[in-house]
């Protein structure tokens, strides 16, 4: 149940995406009070940040925040494709 909000599309999120979620269901969730918004929203730019250190794609990033923002259907296409090709780690062999 998402108290009162019914997303268009529902997508199985990444792990690592679990806080930024947590974070912007209080963004949902307090639209009325600014200062309570601007708070969680400080938290999503630390969180994201965090994320592209933590050597996830920033793109990668951005649409799922994107997605938890508003929940659209056509941003979680967009992500559904740009998870299904994960990046493989370049390597190098010195021998």
């Amino acid at each position: 149940m998402y108290f009162g909000f019914t997303p268009q599309c529902e997508l199985r999120l990444p792990q690592w995406a679990h806080r930024l979620s947590n974070y912007y269901f209080h963004i949902r969730v307090s639209r009325r009070n600014k200062t309570i918004s601007r708070r969680y929203y400080r938290y999503v730019a630390v969180e994201k940040l965090r994320l592209v250190e933590m050597g996830i794609k920033q793109e990668l990033v951005l649409l799922v925040c994107r997605y938890l923002s508003g929940f659209n259907r056509q941003v979680a296409i967009k992500l559904l494709n740009l998870m299904k090709f994960q990046d493989t780690q370049l390597s190098f062999n010195f021998t």
